[in-house]
């Protein structure tokens, strides 16, 4: 009976040891997020801003953040993950843009410059927004009058 009991007490402690190893082995705690801020030419304050990681491949949305006045400027922040805590996302080599969304009847706006992502910690940034982005209307393919496309 005693040995059953220690036996038992044994294999107990040596999960529970193995616990933080496996937290540790998946990486546990995530990394901080990199937070680029900076001033916001032709941004409205109060628009929202998507921070998209693009690797030459494709892209995913990686963070968000907002746009508000500070001393007479605009400025934005928005904090991006790390790729460790979301696939695809702030890796070396890895480029964020700046999607500043619609607000008040305009469209949205993709900012002309972009950042290298640089790990965690800040990073300023200013941006200037490009032109509104139009909606693309899809429609089917029509036949020439002769027959051909």
């Amino acid at each position: 009976m005693k040995r059953a009991i220690l036996t038992g007490l044994g294999i107990v402690g040596v999960v529970a040891a193995a616990i933080p190893a496996m937290a540790l082995a998946q990486g546990f705690p995530p990394p901080p997020p990199t937070t680029y801020y900076g001033t916001a030419t032709g941004a409205t304050s109060g628009q929202g801003v998507i921070a998209i990681v693009t690797d030459g491949s494709g892209s995913t949305a990686c963070g968000d953040g907002v746009v508000t006045s500070d001393g007479g400027s605009t400025v934005f922040v928005v904090d991006v993950v790390a790729d460790a805590q979301k696939a695809g996302c702030g890796k070396a080599g890895r480029q964020v843009l700046f999607y500043f969304t619609p607000i008040g009847g305009s469209s949205g706006r993709v900012s002309t410059s972009s950042a290298s992502w640089s790990g965690p910690g800040p990073a300023p940034q200013n941006v200037t927004l490009g032109p509104a982005l139009t909606a693309s209307k899809n429609a089917a393919p029509s036949l020439a009058r002769d027959g051909l496309y």
